[in-house]
C-alpha cells in the first residue's frame, strides 16, 4: 500500500513539473531538473512509464492548439491530439527503459535516458527536455553546469543502494556542491555578456504574411525600418519574406543599395525555394525573370498604401494580368526555412529543425527540409552568430550542436501568430534566455506575432 500511495505521489509530482514547464516560466523550468528523479523512482517499470508520460503529456498540452491552428485548416482536432498523445509516449519511452530495480544502475541509466531525448531521432521532438535548467541553475557555467544538471538526477537515485551513513555524506556532498557551484557561477562569475555594438533585434506584428500581397507591407517596413535606424545590424522575425526569388531581389533593389552604402546589414527570415529537391534546377527559369522590367509595377504598388495593396489595388493588377493568374495557384514546391543575410554582408542559415509535420513532412513534395547536419553558426558583422530558427528554441540539441561551434551571439527569430494565446511564445524565450546565461553570451530575439 505504502509502495501504491509513493508512486502515486510521483505521478503527481511529475504532471506538476510538466503543467510548470508548459507554462514557460523560469521557475517551473528550473524545477524541472528534478524530473528524472520523479519518472525513475517508483517501485515498478509500469509506475515509471506512467509517471513519464504524465509528465509528457501535461508538458506538451501546447501542442494540441498550436498544431490545430497550424494544420487545422485540412484536418480535425483528432490528428493534433494524437500527435501530442504520441509524442509524449515516444519520449517516455528511454525513461522506462532507464528504470531499474537496482538503484545503483540510476548512476549511468538516467543520463543515458536524458540524452536518448535529446539527440535525433527523438531529440526532433524532444521538448520539455530537463537539461533546460541549467542556465537558470548554474548560470555562466557552460558544459560543466550542463553536465551537472545530466549527472545529479542519477547521483541522488544511486545513494538509495547505500547505508543510511553513506548515504547521508554523499547527498551532503552533491547538496554542497550545488550550492557551492550556484553561488560561485552567480558572484565570481562575469554577468551577461554585452550585446555587439549596433546589432538590434525589431519584434513585428504582421501576422500571417504568406498570402498573397500580404508580403508587400512586411517589406515596405523593413525597408523603412532599415532607412530610419542607424543600427550596424539589424535583426528581423522569422518569415517575413516568404519566398525570396530573384524578382523580390529586384523589388529589394533600392533598399540594398542603400544598406550597401551605408555599411548596414538586415538579418531576416525568409523562405527559399529548395531548388536541389525539386526534381530539376530552377536556375535557368528564374534567372529569365531578369529580362524582364519590373519597374513600373513596383513604382504602382509603392504609390499604393498597405490596406490598399492588401485589399484592393493589388487583386485588380492581378486580375487583369494573365501571368499573375498563374502566380496565384497553388503550386507546392520544397522551401528552405532560413535567416537571409543581406547588405552590406551576404549570407544564408538554413533551419535545421522544421516543425514536424506542420512543415517537416516527410514524403511530401511541399515539406521543409531536415538538416541535421547544416552548419549551426553564421559569421555576421565578424561574429560568429548561433541562429534558433522557432521551433529550434524548443529544443536541446540545436543549441548545443551551436555551441561546439563556438558562437559569440546567439539570436533567435521566430513567427509566433498562430500560437498567440497559447504558452509556447513564452517557452521559447525562456528557453533561449537560459541558454544564453549558461554560456553567458549575449542574446537577441526577433518575433512576429
Amino acid at each position: 500500500m505504502n509502495a501504491r500511495f509513493r508512486d502515486r505521489g510521483l505521478l503527481c509530482t511529475a504532471i506538476a513539473l510538466g503543467v510548470g514547464v508548459s507554462t514557460g516560466h523560469p521557475l517551473a523550468i528550473t524545477a524541472a531538473a528534478g524530473m528524472p528523479l520523479a519518472c525513475l523512482s517508483p517501485g515498478t517499470r509500469r509506475a515509471a512509464f506512467k509517471t513519464a508520460i504524465g509528465y509528457y503529456v501535461a508538458g506538451l498540452w501546447p501542442m494540441v492548439p498550436g498544431l490545430d491552428r497550424y494544420i487545422g485548416q485540412s484536418t480535425t482536432l483528432l490528428i493534433p491530439v494524437t500527435l501530442w498523445i504520441f509524442a509524449a509516449a515516444v519520449l517516455s519511452v528511454p525513461w522506462t527503459i532507464a528504470w531499474a530495480s537496482n538503484r545503483s544502475h540510476c548512476l549511468w541509466r538516467a543520463p543515458l535516458a536524458l540524452l536518448a531525448t535529446v539527440v535525433p531521432p527523438l531529440g526532433i521532438i524532444g521538448l520539455a527536455s530537463p537539461l533546460t535548467a541549467a542556465g537558470y541553475l548554474f548560470p555562466g557555467t557552460r558544459w560543466t553546469g550542463l553536465v551537472a544538471v545530466a549527472l545529479l538526477p542519477g547521483i541522488v537515485l544511486a545513494t538509495r543502494a547505500l547505508d543510511l551513513r553513506r548515504r547521508c555524506i554523499v547527498l551532503c556532498s552533491a547538496i554542497g556542491f550545488c550550492i557551492g557551484f550556484t553561488i560561485e557561477a552567480r558572484t565570481f562569475s562575469p554577468g551577461q555578456s554585452d550585446l555587439p555594438r549596433g546589432w538590434i533585434a525589431v519584434n513585428t506584428h504582421f501576422g500571417d504574411v504568406s498570402g498573397p500581397f500580404r508580403d508587400f507591407p512586411a517589406a515596405q517596413f523593413i525597408q523603412r525600418e532599415a532607412g530610419q535606424r542607424s543600427a550596424r545590424v539589424l535583426i528581423f522575425p522569422e518569415a517575413v519574406v516568404p519566398r525570396w526569388s530573384e524578382a523580390t531581389e529586384v523589388f529589394w533593389r533600392q533598399s540594398l543599395d542603400q544598406c550597401r552604402s551605408r555599411g548596414q546589414i538586415l538579418a531576416f527570415g525568409a523562405g527559399l525555394p529548395a531548388k536541389a529537391r525539386a526534381g530539376q534546377d530552377k536556375r535557368g527559369s528564374l534567372s529569365e525573370l531578369r529580362s524582364y522590367d519590373f519597374g513600373p509595377a513596383i513604382d504602382a504598388l509603392k504609390r499604393m498604401d498597405a490596406p490598399r495593396a492588401i485589399h484592393g489595388s493589388a487583386f485588380s493588377l492581378a486580375t487583369h494580368a494573365p501571368p499573375a493568374d498563374d502566380l496565384m495557384k497553388p503550386y507546392p514546391e520544397p522551401i528552405d526555412n532560413t535567416l537571409l543575410v543581406v547588405g552590406a554582408e551576404s549570407a544564408t542559415f538554413y533551419q535545421r529543425v522544421p516543425v514536424p509535420v506542420g512543415m517537416w513532412r516527410p514524403f511530401n513534395r511541399a515539406s521543409v527540409p531536415l538538416r541535421l547536419g547544416a552548419p549551426g553558426v553564421v559569421v555576421i558583422d565578424r561574429q560568429r552568430t548561433a541562429v534558433l530558427i522557432c521551433y529550434e528554441q524548443m529544443l536541446t540539441f540545436p543549441i548545443l550542436v551551436s555551441m561546439l561551434q563556438h558562437p559569440t551571439v546567439i539570436v533567435g527569430i521566430s513567427n509566433t501568430f498562430w500560437v498567440d494565446g497559447t504558452p509556447i511564445p513564452r517557452y521559447q524565450g525562456t528557453a533561449l534566455r537560459g541558454w544564453a546565461k549558461l554560456f553567458r553570451l549575449p542574446y537577441l530575439l526577433a518575433v512576429n506575432s
